[in-house]
């Protein structure tokens, strides 16, 4: 664990806001303390850390102060300097020579893109390739003779403006930001990740060696085989070693698509005993989810798996006991958690417009005949929320409160109930229509409809709060929200769509996760969920009844 003292100059806005989320992100990454003052005398002293953040501007320092945080980094302490950290201290030499720059002004505040430049993934892995933030984009002069890496830049009235960069000091490393003027910023996942990666290097911590990767299936439909390819050559520690397919002529197809130095196996014993893969991807149909993660795990292979988790919730736990006997890895590709929809709903549920949320409605509902691929047949399949319903109630359950104003867990547990379908479409034997409803322990129901039989038009997303609501018409569409003011006034706004990391998303946590040891989102108790959801409302349809259920996943993810 390595100790951190954060020098804020209040305890008051913006300052609290910036100290409430890098405690929390070091809290959930396990190997960071932080300790908080606003005592510029707790810098003549820092023996006992390992590194120290600012988030000051102007003050005075003294020169045991500035002798003390000087001596410190050139001895091989880090520095995380924020924002205004180099702004109105100019008159301290070495301190500003140390900071590295000088801040010389800002145009008002505004939106803007930044842009993070490619080859520093060996010195500060997987950053957030460009994002947009609304903030100063602020202008510094260099103010040491030594080099100063530029690592991002943001784009303002047509120019490239310099905003992060890293610097060596002595022994020790410095790198600065200057974004982070409030919680605008604070919010984001992209400015979230330069933290905890700037604390990981400035304390250098390093990322474990690469992962070898290892996919189990390769078919012809929907080109999933080809889409983990990408998804893995497109994330940096992480490499392509294998793939097994029962059919020889989709393992041709793999090396022509994937390359000839791919090692290739028709059988996935063979592919784990080759000792060439340390993680397998599991491509098959869903019904063949379990048994083949089963035989990965008692290997000792981390296993990342296609969605639904699996079929049965009885398969689950027993796979995740497994994982955890084994210490693997174990998670689920979950990709849609990165779609615009949700993305959008929870930006607008999350800034307080509709008050507290109590109804969530998603509808994908259309009319017509499905078609004679295996999962249509639910026999393969599990049935027809298996598919898309998995990732629409992996959404679902981002938009229910995981935790009360005091931080404890709430919601954990839930009644069940569902009207699963068959009417028409004979050819194929998934359900043609599926209400699945979930009513929460805090009152909160959630309802998700899958139907082909439906010819009236119906919103992806409708979601009700005590004051207003959020409606989302389809799956790139921005969202309307109504809010009622306290004067009685009702609001209509347009939230416009948010793109975010698309499913890239989801390769960069687990590489994070599995590389550099930070929090894993789509846990397997997480994925776990949908598909308690998914066959508890089944059986409360077939049995017409209510199922309770109890979930048991720490975080929300």
């Amino acid at each position: 664990m390595k100790k951190v003292l954060l020098l804020t100059n209040t305890q008051s806005p913006p300052d609290s806001g910036f100290t409430q989320m890098l405690k929390s992100l070091a809290s959930k990454s396990g190997q960071f303390e932080i300790e908080v003052t606003q005592d510029r005398n707790r810098l003549a002293d820092l023996s006992s850390y390992d590194a120290v953040a600012l988030y000051i501007v102007a003050g005075s320092f003294t020169p045991e102060q500035e002798k003390g945080l000087t001596g410190f980094v050139r001895g091989g302490g880090g520095l995380l300097a924020v924002h205004a950290s180099n702004a109105l201290l100019g008159q301290y030499k070495d301190y500003i020579e140390l900071i590295g720059s000088e801040f010389t002004g800002h145009d008002p505040m505004g939106h803007f893109d930044v842009t993070t430049e490619s080859g520093f993934d060996d010195i500060l892995p997987r950053l957030h390739g460009k994002f947009r933030v609304f903030d100063e984009c602020f202008n510094f002069k260099p103010r040491t003779e030594d080099p100063l890496q530029f690592f991002q830049y943001g784009t303002w009235r047509l120019q490239r403006i310099p905003l992060s960069y890293i610097r060596n000091y002595g022994k020790g490393k410095v790198l600065y930001t200057g974004l982070g003027h409030d919680d605008n910023t604070f919010r984001l996942s992209a400015f979230q990740d330069l933290m905890i990666k700037g604390l990981r290097y400035v304390t250098n911590l390093k990322d474990k060696p690469e992962v070898r990767f290892g996919l189990v299936g390769y078919g012809p439909l929907f080109g999933m085989g080809g889409h983990h390819s990408g998804m893995i050559a497109r994330t940096y520690g992480f490499r392509l070693a294998a793939i097994c397919d029962k059919d020889p002529q989709r393992l041709e197809v793999a090396k022509k698509e994937q390359g000839e130095h791919i090692a290739t196996f028709t059988d996935v014993k063979d592919m784990i005993s080759s000792g060439l893969i340390d993680l397998g991807v599991v491509i098959v149909p869903h019904i063949y989810h379990a048994p083949v993660m089963k035989t990965l795990l008692e290997a000792g292979l981390h296993v990342l798996s296609e969605k639904p988790f699996v079929v049965h919730v009885s398969d689950a736990d027993e796979l995740i006991a497994l994982a955890k006997e084994k210490g693997s890895v174990l998670s689920v590709y979950h990709n849609r958690h990165w779609d615009p929809d949700i993305l959008t709903a929870r930006d607008a549920l999350e800034s307080g417009v509709i008050g507290d949320v109590y109804s969530i409605e998603c509808n994908m509902a259309g009319y017509g005949s499905p078609g004679q691929q295996w999962r249509d047949h639910k026999e393969i399949s599990g049935g027809l929320l298996y598919d898309m319903g998995a990732h629409q109630f992996e959404k679902i359950l981002q938009l229910v409160p995981w935790k009360d104003s005091s931080g404890n867990p709430i919601n954990r547990h839930a009644s069940l109930y569902g009207n699963y379908l068959k009417r028409k479409w004979y050819a194929s034997t998934n359900e043609d229509h599926c209400r699945a409803y979930v009513r929460f322990e805090s009152g909160i129901e959630a309802q998700l409809i899958q139907s082909n039989l439906c010819t009236a038009h119906k919103p992806l997303w409708s979601i009700l709060g005590t004051q207003g609501s959020i409606v989302i018409d389809g799956w790139d569409s921005d969202a309307v929200v109504n809010s009622i003011m306290p004067d009685g006034r009702r609001v209509t706004q347009t939230y416009p769509k948010i793109s975010g990391d698309g499913w890239q998303g989801y390769y960069k946590n687990l590489a994070d996760h599995l590389l550099s040891g930070l929090p894993l989102l789509i846990t397997p108790e997480w994925a776990k969920a949908t598909i308690q959801c998914i066959e508890g409302c089944e059986i409360a349809s077939r049995e017409n009844r209510l199922l309770e259920v109890t979930f048991d996943f720490k975080e929300g993810a």
